[in-house]
């Protein structure tokens, strides 16, 4: 059941990695004439992430440290915890979960791209506990966290893509490197696909900077000989001014510098 769901997802998001790869070769030429013609200022500010959304991600991350600190003293000999302080924050955390699903499901990529975060999030956390048990000889705890990280990483992935088919450069970036961090790697059509739609996003917001850190990852990730790096590079660079234009020189001018540089 598990690979079957892993198939579906990776089904999807490669659907999402094309539409957003469509996209942003439709509007490549168009886009670079629209900025060529706008001033700087007119240019789309980036997309901050609905008020509701940000309040849910900040309290569940108020209670992921709660709990995280409880968890640790509870594990701590000679240190006193409040069980009762533990629970509340997990239930926190679980009801905030809910509500971004909910939230996602309903079509809000921002929620999307939050839930699918804080999933891949756990499933790291799973993942490095599970080699502590490991390490300490206990393989029946290490068999059950192993199974919480796919979990968790199925429900990332889940909500990163549907973030990623609304467009979304954060998810796509985020669904990249996951993606491109995989021993063995899926096909790398689809990560390149992803990058190259973390790259068109980021520009369409007017946010150089992370189409810079974009493409930047994208080249750490995928192979020189990819096709969709030239795309991103020309995407990138297309209208950026030399630091020193080329200009025409006329032979009096040229003279005159000439002679004052001569000794």
């Amino acid at each position: 059941m598990l690979r079957q769901a892993t198939a579906h997802s990776l089904a999807g998001l490669v659907a999402a990695a094309l539409c957003c790869a469509t996209a942003a070769h439709a509007k490549g030429p168009a886009l670079a004439d629209s900025h060529a013609s706008e001033p700087s200022a007119a240019r789309v500010a980036p997309v901050s992430a609905d008020a509701d959304v940000e309040a849910l991600k900040q309290r569940h991350e108020a209670a992921f440290l709660v709990a995280l600190k409880e968890q640790i003293c509870l594990l701590t000999r000679g240190c006193v915890t409040d069980e009762g302080r533990l629970l509340d924050a997990l239930e926190t955390c679980k009801l905030v979960e809910t509500d971004l699903a909910s939230r996602a499901d309903s079509g809000n990529r921002e929620a999307a791209l939050v839930r699918g975060l804080i999933a891949l999030r756990m499933a790291q956390s799973h993942s490095s506990r599970s080699l502590d048990k490991i390490n300490a000889q206990l393989p029946g705890a290490a068999v059950v966290l192993r199974r919480r990280w796919a979990q968790e990483t199925q429900v990332g992935e889940r909500y990163l893509s549907i973030a990623a088919q609304q467009s979304q450069p954060q998810a796509c970036l985020a669904l990249a490197e996951h993606l491109s961090a995989r021993v063995p790697q899926p096909e790398a059509q689809l990560v390149s696909h992803l990058f190259l739609c973390a790259v068109t996003g980021f520009d369409a917001q007017g946010n150089r900077a992370g189409a810079i850190d974009a493409f930047s990852k994208m080249r750490a990730a995928l192979l020189p000989s990819d096709p969709l790096l030239v795309n991103a590079h020309v995407l990138i660079y297309r209208l950026q001014t030399p630091g020193r234009p080329w200009q025409q020189v006329e032979p009096a001018e040229a003279m005159a510098v000439r002679k004052a540089a001569s000794p």
